[in-house]
């Protein structure tokens, strides 16, 4: 039987040839590409500024001090997400209140905790925008900002709107499995906040006012120019890659039954950064998989809540618990051959 991968990397000649070009004809630091992708990022998620750094992380992490989060606020996030969520509110010595999700999407459901919070960072988890109307509620009932983690949801849109333009500030990641990648870590915040820009940019660059003054505590969290360049070439293709992840998705349904896989938001348009397979049988099936050399992920097999630098805190979340071990992901890139899924299906099949 053929393999199927979980996830390649592509690198097309356009890619090479734009970070030799910047290699050759720019700074390597702080380079035109830098500039220009902000600027076409800006205008492809609809927001007024886009501010290039160096992960997803830093994106939110430095959205939180230029919002004024810092030692003792408190921050509702979900606890399925990647540990990032949770990470850069410690990071700003503020405390996360991790809240449940809900079970037919992986999606934080804010109505599981009813702690008062300063701040929020609602997950759009595997590309699925999230119940944003009930965050805003209790944003607006707080009177709080909400910093976006998108990092999973590059053109995912919600109620007409692309995500990253709904709250105070949005964060994207381009780690190389994401919907769209820079060759390796990459980040970008989104706002129309003009403020909130100048300090976000102030913040990745050390805190820098100009160029021989500082006036804040910073961070060395730029994006290079050459990754700059790379992320200029992958954002022009997400549209196509978003495409054809969803006929990917619909594929899998088709072939399996929508029984199996997460519910998308009604409000709502996925990018599917994650198909996610549901199941009682879930170790049974990756074992099936891997021994007919079909790769799987898993997205996340330990909620937050449940990681050794958060166990401590005592949280309970059944949803999650339960959720954690029944899911995982499907081989979704770009470049999956219909036939390919077909494998998989009929793979999985063999154990249903």
């Amino acid at each position: 039987m053929s393999s199927v991968p979980f996830f390649t990397s592509e690198l097309t000649k356009e890619m090479e040839d734009a970070a030799i070009n910047a290699l050759r004809n720019e700074k390597f630091v702080m380079g035109e590409s830098v500039f220009k992708f902000e600027e076409e990022f800006a205008r492809y998620t609809g927001t007024k500024f886009a501010i290039s750094v160096n992960s997803g992380n830093a994106a939110l992490q430095l959205s939180l001090i230029s919002l004024g989060i810092k030692q003792n606020s408190k921050v509702i996030t979900t606890t399925n997400s990647f540990i990032a969520s949770a990470n850069c509110i410690k990071m700003v010595g503020a405390d996360p209140i991790l809240c449940d999700i809900h079970s037919n999407d992986g999606n934080m459901d804010i109505k599981t905790t009813d702690k008062k919070p300063d701040a929020i960072i609602p997950v759009h988890i595997y590309g699925n925008p999230c119940d944003f109307n009930a965050i805003k509620g209790v944003s607006e009932e707080n009177d709080v900002p909400i910093i976006e983690d998108a990092c999973q949801a590059h053109g995912a849109i919600f109620e007409e709107k692309k995500v990253g333009t709904l709250g105070d500030v949005g964060c994207f990641s381009f780690y190389p499995t994401k919907n769209m990648t820079v060759g390796g870590d990459g980040g970008m915040a989104t706002t129309d906040n003009e403020e909130l820009k100048n300090k976000i940019e102030s913040l990745r660059d050390n805190g820098r006012k100009t160029r021989t003054e500082h006036d804040k505590l910073g961070f060395t969290m730029r994006l290079n120019t050459i990754s700059a360049a790379i992320g200029r070439i992958q954002l022009r293709l997400l549209d196509e890659y978003n495409r054809r992840r969803r006929e990917i998705a619909e594929l899998y349904q088709k072939e399996l039954g929508k029984n199996y896989f997460l519910t998308e938001n009604p409000n709502g348009k996925s990018v599917y950064h994650q198909i996610i397979f549901k199941h009682q049988k879930r170790d049974e099936i990756i074992s099936h998989l891997t021994k007919n050399n079909i790769g799987v992920g898993m997205h996340y097999p330990v909620p937050i809540h449940k990681q050794p630098l958060y166990e401590n805190l005592g949280y309970k979340l059944p949803v999650s618990e339960k959720f954690s071990n029944e899911v995982f992901s499907l081989p979704s890139f770009p470049q999956l051959k219909d036939d390919a899924v077909k494998i998989v299906c009929e793979t999985i099949k063999q154990v249903l």
